[in-house]
């Protein structure tokens, strides 16, 4: 028997790369690295726990050809997964969905993104 494949539920390509974020909510002010990224939304690992639902204010530094370009939003808090494999406590997988983004920083990410995953197809 045939082993079925999940749909693809993402809705915005995504790379693998590492960006930090500044992340403040109503009692949180924090810094986390990201796992991937995309114009919709963040997969990230957080040295604390953070509710589903919680809502946050985003903000990071991406480069956009030969500058930086500041990206700030708001996201809300969609996964939350505890890192088990890791001798380190505490710290957790998150999945932030940006809620509220400027179409001027989606498309700085967008261009990020597409670049990066060009790249990383022609060394392949």
């Amino acid at each position: 028997m045939a082993a079925r494949m999940k749909p693809e539920r993402r809705q915005a390509p995504r790379v693998e790369e590492r960006v930090w974020l500044a992340l403040r909510g109503a009692t949180t002010d924090l810094r986390a690295e990201t796992k991937n990224l995309s114009t919709i939304g963040a997969y990230c690992v957080l040295d604390r726990f953070l509710a589903p639902m919680t809502k946050l204010r985003v903000e990071f530094e991406l480069p956009d050809g030969a500058r930086r370009v500041r990206i700030r939003g708001e996201g809300a808090v969609v996964r939350v997964e505890p890192i088990i494999d890791s001798a380190e406590r505490g710290r957790y997988h998150v999945g932030i969905f940006f809620t509220e983004m400027s179409d001027e920083n989606r498309a700085a990410i967008s261009r990020f993104v597409v670049r990066r995953l060009a790249a990383r197809s022609s060394s392949a």
